[in-house]
C-alpha cells in the first residue's frame, strides 16, 4: 500500500509525516458547529455510575437516554459521544431504546469511548491479550448496533509491547471495517503516551489517533506536550478538545487551550472536535458553562 509523505508546519514545529490513502476517504464536516461534538464525560457528575463521592444527591441527573435531546436542546449540538462508563446495560432491549433516542433527536453518535472494561491490547501474555480482544469486540458490536461512527480504543498498558499492540489493533481494525466503524486511539495514559510509540502503533495497524489536549498535562512540560500533539495530529480522525481545571472566575488554567486548537488547525486538521473535560480533583462548578466555554473557544479558532 503506497503511503505519501508530506510536511506539516504546526505552531513553529515542522515534521514530516505520512498519511494512509484511507485518509482521503474520510468525510470532513463543513464548518462551525458541524465540526463540534459533545460527550458525556464532561457531565459525569450527573450520572449515577460516575457521580462524585462528595455528593449524596445528584443535581439534575442524566442518563444516556436523555443525552441526545439534552445536547441538542441546551447546546445546539447533534454530534454526541458516549463514555461507556455511562451504559446501564449491553442488552439489546436497552440498546434499542438508546438507538431510538438518538434517531428521534436527529443526532449522530460520533464515538464511544471504551474504558469501562479492564483490557490490555499490548499484553505479552497471550491469554490476557485474547481476553482483551474479546471484551473490546463486545463493545464494538454495541457501537455498531447504535450506529456509532467511531470507537476509541486504548492501545495498551504503559509496560506493554508495541508489537503486541499493533497485532491487536490490526485484528480489531479488520473487525471494525466489517462493522462500519473507525478506530481512534487517544493519548490516554498507556503505552501511547510516548508520542513516537503512538505513531508507530497507528502506522503499523492502520488506525487513527485522537489527540487529546488534556492528557499530557501535568506529567509533561508545555513544550513536550505541544511537540507530542504535533507528532500525533497528522494521523488524527477526531480531536478531543479537553479542558482540565478552572479557577473561580471560570478561566481555564491548566494550559493554553486556544493554542492547542490553533496547532491542530495549522496542522491541517479539518475534522470534528469533541468538547470534553476531566480533572483529577473535585470541582463543584457549572458544567453547562464549562461546555459553553469549550464550544465558544473552538468555534472562535477553527477555519
Amino acid at each position: 500500500m503506497d503511503r505519501k509523505a508530506f510536511i506539516f508546519r504546526a505552531g513553529g514545529i515542522v515534521l514530516s509525516a505520512w498519511v494512509s490513502p484511507a485518509l482521503a476517504k474520510v468525510g470532513l464536516p463543513k464548518s462551525g458547529m458541524d465540526r463540534i461534538a459533545l460527550g458525556t464525560l464532561l457531565f459525569r457528575y450527573r450520572f449515577q455510575r460516575t457521580k462524585p463521592k462528595q455528593w449524596d444527591v445528584i443535581k439534575d441527573e442524566l442518563t444516556l437516554l436523555d443525552v441526545p435531546e439534552h445536547h441538542r436542546d441546551k447546546f445546539g449540538i447533534r454530534k454526541i459521544e458516549f463514555w461507556n462508563e455511562h451504559f446501564e446495560s449491553l442488552e439489546l432491549d436497552y440498546l434499542g431504546k438508546l438507538r431510538d433516542k438518538i434517531k428521534s433527536a436527529k443526532a449522530e453518535l460520533l464515538n464511544i469511548q471504551i474504558d469501562r472494561i479492564s483490557y490490555n491490547l499490548a499484553a505479552t501474555d497471550e491469554g490476557e491479550r485474547q481476553r482483551s480482544l474479546a471484551d473490546v469486540k463486545q463493545w464494538m458490536d454495541a457501537a455498531s448496533f447504535l450506529g456509532s461512527k467511531c470507537v476509541r480504543i486504548n492501545p495498551g498498558a504503559p509496560s506493554g509491547s508495541v508489537e503486541k499492540s499493533i497485532e491487536s489493533l490490526t485484528e480489531l481494525n479488520r473487525y471494525a471495517k466489517q462493522k462500519k466503524l473507525t478506530i481512534i486511539t487517544a493519548n490516554h495514559f498507556g503505552i501511547e503516551m510516548d508520542a513516537d510509540k503512538h505513531v508507530q502503533i497507528v502506522r503499523g495497524s492502520g488506525v487513527y489517533t485522537e489527540p487529546d489536549f488534556g492528557n499530557y498535562i501535568p506529567q509533561y512540560s508545555t513544550e513536550v506536550m505541544m511537540e507530542s500533539l504535533a507528532k500525533i495530529l497528522p494521523y488524527a480522525h477526531v480531536v478531543s478538545a479537553k479542558m482540565v481545571d478552572f479557577n473561580d472566575q471560570m478561566e481555564h488554567v491548566s494550559y493554553d487551550f486556544d493554542r492547542c486548537i490553533q496547532l491542530a488547525e495549522n496542522a491541517g486538521f479539518r475534522g470534528t472536535y469533541v468538547i470534553a473535560q476531566w480533572s483529577g480533583k473535585f470541582q463543584d462548578i457549572d458544567y453547562d458553562n464549562v461546555a459553553r466555554w469549550g464550544i465558544d473557544h473552538v468555534r472562535n479558532h477553527i477555519k
